[in-house]
């Protein structure tokens, strides 16, 4: 029995062209949109927030993490930076800020509110030292809505130009107090916030 071509492919175009333009038909694996997320909306300036993506397939296609593959864009980076993990760290400036997200020509946003530190503080467990002695030291920061906080590791540790010979200070405020005698200044600063505490160091 003879077929023409033509006459079998009828039936098959007829299907396909049914229904909405098949060019237009999502397939597996279509990214339908993405959502951007933070685990916090609030931070203070010494601190960091995680923004985290998420892309949503069409046809039941499982949603998946899509974080590390995001490009990821501060709307202010004096107010707040992101890298490229998404990990949002605190700037100079409080404000509220937009972190934005793009993958696959997909994007969305999340507004993440930072306090400013105000002021800062250097903290000893006590005033007089002896030589050969070795304290941690901290850095209490204050920040725009009141709050208050350990900020040691934030914070550029520095000793007196006249000491730096005769004693050290590493930047987790740890103070060695080694051949110092009389006083010892020790000056604490992030951005143009500063503070400083003066030992009194004796043989």
């Amino acid at each position: 029995m003879r077929y023409d071509l033509p006459i079998l492919l009828l039936p098959l175009l007829l299907w396909t062209g049914c229904g909405e333009n098949a060019g237009n038909r999502p397939i597996a694996g279509d990214i339908d949109s993405i959502k951007v997320e933070a685990n916090a909306t609030a931070m203070a300036a010494t601190a960091s927030v995680q923004v985290s993506a998420r892309a949503y397939y069409t046809l039941d296609i499982p949603d998946r993490n899509v974080t590390e593959d995001v490009e990821w864009l501060s709307s202010n980076t004096t107010i707040a930076t992101v890298d490229g993990l998404g990990v949002v760290r605190g700037g100079s400036a409080g404000g509220n800020v937009t972190v934005s997200g793009t993958y696959e020509s997909f994007g969305g946003s999340v507004r993440i509110t930072v306090y400013a530190l105000k002021s800062l503080e250097a903290v000893s467990p006590e005033i007089n030292v002896t030589q050969e002695q070795t304290l941690r030291l901290h850095a209490l920061g204050t920040f725009e809505d009141g709050s208050k906080r350990d900020v040691s590791d934030a914070v550029v540790w520095r000793l007196g130009k006249s000491q730096e010979n005769n004693a050290s200070l590493e930047q987790n405020g740890t103070l060695y107090t080694g051949d110092a005698n009389g006083t010892l200044d020790i000056n604490i600063s992030r951005y143009d916030v500063n503070a400083s505490l003066r030992l009194y160091v004796t043989p």
